[in-house]
């Protein structure tokens, strides 16, 4: 099964991400089983920590639980949806000293494939371009906060994609965690979260096509 969905992943066109907290719906009755595969990445386990943290706080927001699993794990028995993550780049957040290039306007914070009109699911998140956007607000914070901080955004990011799979869409919301981009302002706030259309469209699958590509705001946020 997962030879077929990877072999697919090379002929798909993708969409992605471009450069108040809410009240669950229900509680969570249904599941997604995210296998993680950080392949070349580097990143700690505080910062996957945090990332799965908020991750599955936002999925609790739409009725859905969280199950974690290693991309090579055996597959086990289990009801839900699947979604496979890769973690391109170094995912962790930069040294305060580090010297970090500038953010390319319209650069990508992350993607999900798309074949014939449907959401494969296949995610990735561009960790080089998530840093490039955080570090300069991240420059001035000390060490334990700014791997929660990013960890955080990871979430935030990740969640934005998981919505594209499990609702079919490619629709974006006017705000909040189904926007079609973020600021880095919006990573790093303290309350993030969808916004109630976007809620309700997890309860309406095939609900959307995919016709253009997120476009970008600012120097912030990427594809």
């Amino acid at each position: 099964m997962f030879a077929r969905l990877l072999a697919a992943l090379c002929i798909v066109l993708s969409f992605g991400l471009s450069t108040g907290r809410a009240e669950p719906v229900s509680s969570p009755d249904r599941r997604v089983v995210v296998y993680l595969q950080t392949g070349a990445s580097r990143e700690s386990d505080r910062t996957v920590s945090y990332m799965q943290r908020e991750l599955e706080t936002l999925m609790q927001t739409a009725g859905y639980s969280v199950e974690w699993k290693v991309l090579g794990d055996s597959p086990s028995v289990t009801e839900g949806s699947i979604a496979l993550v890769e973690l391109r780049g170094s995912c962790r957040a930069p040294e305060t000293n580090a010297y970090v290039k500038p953010v390319k306007n319209g650069a990508s914070l992350a993607s999900t494939a798309v074949e014939g009109g449907r959401v494969l699911p296949f995610s990735w998140i561009n960790c080089e371009t998530l840093t490039q956007m955080l570090a300069p607000v991240l420059a001035g914070r000390k060490s334990g906060q700014r791997d929660f901080l990013y960890g955080r955004a990871m979430g935030r990011v990740l969640a934005h994609e998981l919505y594209h799979l499990l609702a079919n869409t490619r629709e974006h919301a006017g705000s909040g965690v189904g926007k079609s981009s973020f600021s880095a302002r919006e990573l790093l706030s303290e309350h993030f979260t969808f916004e109630d259309s976007t809620l309700a469209g997890f309860n309406a699958p095939d609900s959307g096509t995919f016709d253009e590509p997120a476009g970008a705001e600012e120097p912030d946020a990427g594809r």
